[in-house]
This record gives C-alpha cells, structure tokens and sequence, in this order.
C-alpha cells in the first residue's frame, strides 16, 4: 500500500478532533459554573472547527495534485509518533480561563514540535527539503504557528 501526503493530513485532522472533544468537554464541565470559561471553550471549539476545515479543505487541494509516495518504512514510524501523541491528549483540570488559553498554547506549542518531529522524519536526504511532502508539511507548520500565536496573545504574563 502506498502512502501519501493526503494520509498524513488525515492524521493531522483525526488530531485536531480529538482536541475538538477536549475542547466540548471543557465546555461542558463549565455549563453550571461561571459562564465566561464556557464561553471562551465554546469559541475556541469554534476556532478549532474552522481550522479543522482548513486542514479538510488543504486534504481537498492536493488531491491527485500531489503522487508523491511516502516511503512506508518513514510513514510507520511517523505513524507511530503521531499514536503515541494523540494517546497522551488528556482532559486537563481547568479552574478559570487562564487555565484554558495556557492549556492551549501548551497544546498548540507540542503539535508543532509534533509536526517539526514529523517532517524532520519523511526526510530521508538533504534534496528532500525540494519535494512536495516537505514543502506542505513545512504549509502545515506554519499555519499551526499562525494558530498558537493567536492564542499566546490572549495570555496574561504574571509579574
């Protein structure tokens, strides 16, 4: 079986909605609490949403644009790597937004460190850094860290 770059942004995407879920979970825990938290989680379930279709829509694009085969020696380890992080996705113990907007910039912070793992990984020689896999992981990178700048603004810095 061969493996391509479409299989590598599905896992991305099966990533992101398992965060969707932690996100409605946090949700729910707040639903007799102080409104705020659930507001934040329910816009930030939104936010997820959106980038979730991004990552469809990227899927989408590529399509048939993009044969590349991923070796699936590379893809088996990268697999791996990808189940071992989406194990540990646990739902954290939120008191108040700070908590939240922390918890997710953490969580945004591993998935890119995840992807730079990941595309550090498909490369088997330096001309690697010319195809078309390293070229939409490195899309992918970026708009993670697009997606945790956003969210490390709304961050109050103690002092």
């Amino acid at each position: 079986m061969n493996y391509m770059i479409s299989d590598l942004i599905q896992k991305i995407i099966d990533i992101e909605r398992d965060i969707l879920e932690i996100y409605k979970e946090i949700q729910c825990m707040f639903e007799n609490k102080p409104k705020v938290v659930g507001i934040i989680a329910r816009a930030i379930e939104k936010e997820e949403q959106a980038h979730i279709g991004y990552y469809e829509r990227l899927k989408e694009e590529l399509h048939g644009d993009l044969n590349e085969v991923i070796d699936f020696y590379l893809y088996d380890k990268v697999s791996k790597l990808i189940y071992e992080f989406r194990s540990h996705l646990l739902v954290p113990k939120i008191d108040n937004v700070q908590d939240l907007i922390e918890y997710i910039v953490e969580l945004k912070k591993n998935i890119i460190s995840l992807l730079i793992d990941v595309q550090g990984r498909l490369l088997e020689k330096l001309d690697d850094i010319n195809n078309n896999i390293y070229k939409v992981m490195s899309r992918i990178i970026k708009e993670e860290e697009k997606h945790e700048k956003m969210f490390e603004q709304l961050v109050v810095h103690k002092k």
